[in-house]
């Protein structure tokens, strides 16, 4: 039988999309349409009753945040394939600017950095109930508490 010698030192303290800690949350599943939807990634109401849809506009009804799968060897959701969906609770996703904690978040819309988690509230769009938990500087993992 083969003996593990070596063992790595430095892991990552989180990835995008992972749940941050092990409070209580709430986690949905919904089918993912339209176009593959990555990790920590705000997500609106599909046209489906049980879909959703990467948000793209400072107007989206906010459904939730994905939820990293550890089952899969991709960095998203496929079309047609049932995501996780944080409504509630703390999850890592990626500042597009400085952020600081107890600030209300925002997800940039548009252009450059869209996606990304804001505390600009001009243009962006308002995720209702999300504030950061962790500061962190412009691309940095940053966890967000959905209340």
């Amino acid at each position: 039988m083969a003996t593990q010698t070596t063992y790595g030192t430095a892991f990552a303290a989180s990835y995008l999309g992972m749940v941050a800690n092990e409070e209580p949350n709430n986690l949905i599943s919904r089918s993912v349409e339209g176009a593959a939807v990555g990790f920590g990634v705000v997500v609106k109401q599909g046209t489906a009753d049980r879909g959703v849809a990467a948000a793209t506009a400072a107007n989206d009804v906010v459904r939730g945040i994905t939820v990293r799968d550890q089952s899969t060897t991709d960095d998203e959701f496929a079309v047609g394939a049932d995501a996780l969906v944080m409504t509630r609770g703390v999850i890592w996703v990626t500042a597009g600017e400085t952020v600081t904690a107890g600030s209300p978040a925002y997800m940039k819309v548009g252009t450059a950095d869209a996606g990304k988690f804001m505390v600009t509230t001009t243009s962006n769009l308002a995720i209702p109930r999300a504030i950061f938990e962790t500061s962190g500087a412009k691309d940095a993992l940053v966890a967000v508490r959905l209340a």
